[in-house]
C-alpha cells in the first residue's frame, strides 16, 4: 500500500473537555492573525489525545486475548506497546539495524505506533482542528450535601442528624480558613519576588494552617466538602473538527489494526475528560486513500455503536489482495 492517507472528520455530540499538565482549561492554539494583526486563538482537539486513544484500543484486545490464554502480559510489555516506552532504548544511542528490523518483525503495535527512541512511529496524527475557529465555553457545576432534601434528614438517626450538622458547620468554617491561607501564600510569594519581608505573613500563614487543618479533623472521617463547586471549560457541542492521520509503509496488517481500534472508539466515542458531567462524546468519518489520492473506504464511527466501513471498488480489491 505504500501510503495511507486518512483525512479524518469528528464532530462533537457533546462538548469536549481536555486538561494537559501545561495549560489553564482546555487547550487553545494561535492560527492566523484577524483584521488589527494581532493573533487569533482557537480550541482544539491535541492529536495525542486521538492517537492515544487509537493505541490504547489497539493494544487493549491483544491483552484481553493474552489473559484469556493464561499468558498475561508482563509490565514491561504492557509499557512497550500502551504507551511506547522503552528504558532499553533510551539508555543507550547505539541503534541495531538487524535487532530493530526483528523488534518490529514480531510487535506489529510497535510497528506501527512505535516505542521509545529506537522504533520511530510509522503513523502520524495531526490536531484536530476546528473548521470555523472557536473558543472553548466555562461549565460549572455543584454536587449539593444532605440538607438539600430535609426529607432525607427526617429519616436518619437524630444522632446522626447532630453529627452531620455540626460536620457541616465546621466545613464552612474549614472553607473560610482555606481562602485565607490561599491568599496569604500569594502574598507571601508576591512579597518575595519584590524583596519584601516577609516574616509576619510567615506568621499569620502558620496560624492560618493549624486553624484550617484543626477544623479538617474536627469534620471526622469525612475530610473534603460533599457541597462541591465544580468549573472546567470544553469545546461546545456541535463543532467539526479536521485533522490527517498517515500511515508510512502501509501493510493489510495496519489497516486491520486501525479498523480494529476504531470500530471499538465507535463503541465507546468518548475522549478527554469530565465524562460523568455529559461532556467527550464524539462522532466521526474517517475517508481512506492511497498516496496518489484515490478514495479506498469511509469508516463511520459514533453512537455508541459498531464502525460502519464502505469500501470501494478499489479499496476492496486492494484489502482482498493482502488479505
Amino acid at each position: 500500500m505504500n501510503k495511507l492517507i486518512i483525512n479524518a472528520t469528528l464532530t462533537t455530540v457533546q462538548p469536549v473537555s481536555i486538561k494537559l499538565p501545561d495549560q489553564e482549561g482546555h487547550p487553545k492554539m494561535t492560527r492566523g492573525l484577524d483584521s488589527d494583526g494581532q493573533p487569533k486563538k482557537t480550541a482544539y482537539i491535541p492529536a495525542t489525545t486521538v492517537r492515544g486513544k487509537l493505541r490504547r484500543l489497539a493494544v487493549l484486545p491483544l491483552m484481553q486475548a493474552a489473559a484469556t490464554a493464561g499468558k498475561p502480559w508482563t509490565l514491561h510489555q504492557v509499557y512497550e506497546s500502551m504507551l511506547g516506552q522503552d528504558a532499553a532504548s533510551e539508555a543507550s544511542e547505539e541503534i541495531d539495524l538487524v535487532a530493530l528490523k526483528k523488534r518490529r518483525e514480531s510487535n506489529h503495535i510497535v510497528d506501527l505506533f512505535g516505542a521509545g527512541l529506537g522504533v520511530k512511529s510509522r503513523l502520524s496524527v495531526g490536531h484536530f482542528l476546528p473548521v470555523v475557529d472557536v473558543q472553548p465555553e466555562a461549565f460549572a457545576g455543584v454536587r449539593k450535601d444532605l440538607d438539600s432534601d430535609t426529607d432525607l434528614l427526617d429519616l436518619m438517626a437524630p444522632d446522626e442528624v447532630d453529627k452531620f450538622v455540626g460536620r457541616n458547620a465546621n466545613n464552612s468554617k474549614r472553607a473560610a480558613a482555606d481562602a485565607v491561607v490561599k491568599k496569604l501564600v500569594s502574598q507571601i510569594r508576591k512579597a518575595e519576588k519584590a524583596g519584601q519581608d516577609v516574616t509576619e505573613l510567615k506568621i499569620a500563614l502558620t496560624l492560618a494552617e493549624t486553624q484550617r487543618d484543626s477544623l479538617v479533623a474536627a469534620m471526622g472521617d469525612m475530610k473534603n466538602s460533599t457541597k462541591t463547586l465544580t468549573s472546567y471549560e470544553a469545546m461546545p457541542a456541535g463543532i467539526e473538527l479536521k485533522s490527517r492521520l498517515i500511515v508510512d509503509k502501509a501493510t493489510h496488517k495496519d489497516m486491520v489494526t486501525l479498523l480494529g481500534a476504531l470500530d471499538l472508539f465507535s463503541r465507546s466515542p468518548v475522549l478527554g475528560g469530565q465524562t460523568a458531567r455529559g461532556c467527550g462524546e464524539v462522532a466521526g468519518v474517517f475517508e481512506v486513500s492511497d498516496q496518489d489520492g484515490a478514495l479506498l473506504g469511509l469508516i463511520q464511527v459514533g453512537r455508541y455503536a459498531p464502525s460502519r466501513v464502505s469500501w470501494t471498488e478499489t479499496g476492496s480489491k486492494l484489502m482482498a489482495e493482502n488479505a
